[in-house]
């Protein structure tokens, strides 16, 4: 990929090129230059375009016992425990997948939209990104600039939340001075964050319920049992919310065969929103600020708890 690159600058200069791909590429020098005003550090990434064809740029692998929620753990130098493992070649995925299920492991493989070097290589524009919509690109690209700037060793839920936080506010305050306040697709991404917290906090209390499952100690047969009884209530309650989304469909919840590495690779990315939340409100929904206390917390041996502190009234802390 870094020998298969194109400088847009390049690609920009071709006779052919489709007027939609130039529009995203000015649509994400807009975003960067947002970015740059935040604080994130852009450094030469969306600089250079990689064509991954019609498939993912790559394939995560994750793996949870069944009946417990505790992510298997691969061990790598500079970002430490990491509950994912990611491969190039889809066969390759799923013969990991397919191993640890062997071992009696709930495991999954899913495909990757895109990914960050944390700041280690210059990350490209890859060819899925020119499909997205403005505010899913400022939220794809926003939240990949979060690693590249903040990142706690060994937190990867920490890590994700902080920067699915900071891609949906940021894409949505980039829309509204990008565009306007009034544009329609603001409206619309609007529309989807609110379907998506919805679909969110219904996730948390499916995970919750299956979290007091296990908690029990009930001997694993009996627990294997019951979790399938517990899931298939969920999927009665979601029927009751199904009425309530307005944009976006999550019936494919519908259709999950139950699998804890699933289950945690989706609260990876949505643990304790309302701890980013409460420090976006007690920094006045200064962003840019925002961002430098989760960078600072990010440095911190319990970047959680200084998460706590930094959300709270009375836990005043001059971090700079």
């Amino acid at each position: 990929m870094i020998f298969g690159r194109t400088p847009l600058a390049e690609i920009a200069a071709r006779p052919t090129i489709a007027d939609k791909t130039r529009s995203q590429f000015e649509l994400i020098q807009s975003i960067l230059h947002y970015a740059d005003s935040l604080g994130l550090k852009t450094g030469d990434n969306y600089t250079t375009f990689y064509d991954t064809g019609d498939n993912p740029v790559s394939w995560n692998v994750s793996a949870s016992p069944p009946e417990r929620f505790e992510p298997y753990l691969w061990e790598f130098p500079f970002v430490g425990a990491v509950p994912y493992k990611g491969f190039f070649q889809l066969d390759l995925a799923i013969e990991q997948r397919d191993a640890l299920i062997a071992k009696g492991y709930d495991a999954i493989v899913r495909p990757v939209s895109a990914y960050s070097t944390l700041g280690f290589f210059s990350d490209p524009i890859l060819s899925g990104m020119l499909n997205y919509q403005p505010d899913q690109l400022a939220d794809l690209i926003l939240h990949e600039l979060t690693h590249a700037t903040a990142y706690a060793a060994g937190e990867t839920d920490f890590n994700e939340t902080m920067a699915t936080f900071v891609g949906r506010q940021g894409s949505l305050l980039f829309l509204s001075r990008h565009l306007g306040p009034d544009t329609p697709l603001l409206q619309l991404a609007q529309q989807r964050r609110a379907d998506s917290a919805l679909f969110g906090n219904f996730m948390v209390a499916t995970v919750a319920s299956l979290d007091s499952l296990y908690s029990l100690e009930l001997p694993r047969a009996v627990v294997l049992r019951q979790r399938m009884a517990v899931f298939a209530q969920r999927k009665v309650d979601f029927a009751l919310i199904r009425g309530q989304f307005s944009r976006s469909n999550y019936d494919a919840f519908l259709d999950w065969e139950l699998n804890n590495a699933r289950l945690l690779s989706y609260r990876r990315y949505h643990s304790n929103l309302d701890l980013f939340a409460a420090v976006y409100r007690h920094q006045d929904a200064d962003l840019a600020g925002v961002i430098r206390v989760f960078a600072h917390c990010s440095d911190q041996e319990n970047p959680w708890q200084c998460l706590r502190n930094a959300g709270s009234v009375s836990g005043e802390t001059d971090f700079f």
